[in-house]
């Protein structure tokens, strides 16, 4: 699904991010480990086809509506978490019932049920984060790729995140950590 070879991106001429070699297949779970600043967040940008300002080869075979990144800072936007949620399924064309029903499972999933009618501009930054995966979510992607999914997570949270990315069968996923991630959760680690 995704082959990357001598991947190098520059920035005011200072490689930021450099990755020789990094195969994914279709339905694995693959961690980026690596300090701050080692690049993690700039290949998963390449990947989300956010950033196209590199030399080296990547092959992606998932069309970039079928891609969905959250980001490291998730960003949500104004009116309630369900309305956050439920926004890529309505540009897609989703009616309003169907859309609300499925963004409202998600939220029940990742533990944000009774925050449904809250302001999103009102919440922590470990709520934010599960409200951004949340409205990934719902969209069904073939590739996921999160940024540091665990940052802001108390316990509760952390649970309610990695037990719904470990059901997540269909859907390959690449996320990044500056902490080591459990076994359970990758199938396999790459270090930047």
């Amino acid at each position: 699904m995704i082959k990357v070879r001598n991947l190098v991106v520059e920035r005011g001429g200072a490689v930021i991010c450099a990755v020789p070699r990094l195969e994914v297949a279709a339905g694995e779970r693959v961690g980026l480990l690596g300090h701050n600043g080692s690049g993690k967040s700039t290949l998963l940008r390449v990947l989300a086809g956010l950033d196209g300002d590199y030399s080296g080869h990547c092959l992606i075979d998932v069309p970039l509506k079928d891609r969905t990144f959250v980001h490291q800072e998730p960003w949500l936007f104004r009116g309630t978490v369900l309305s956050n949620v439920t926004y890529g399924l309505r540009a897609r064309g989703r009616p309003r019932g169907p859309a609300r029903e499925q963004a409202q499972e998600w939220l029940v999933r990742l533990g944000m049920a009774d925050s449904i009618d809250r302001s999103g501009e009102g919440l922590s930054g470990g709520e934010k984060r599960r409200v951004a995966l949340a409205r990934a979510l719902v969209l069904e992607p073939r590739l996921l790729l999160l940024d540091e999914p665990f940052s802001d997570l108390d316990v509760a949270g952390i649970e309610a995140v990695t037990n719904v990315l470990m059901e997540l069968s269909d859907t390959t996923l690449v996320l990044s950590s500056h902490v080591d991630l459990p076994g359970s959760l990758v199938t396999s680690a790459h270090r930047l």
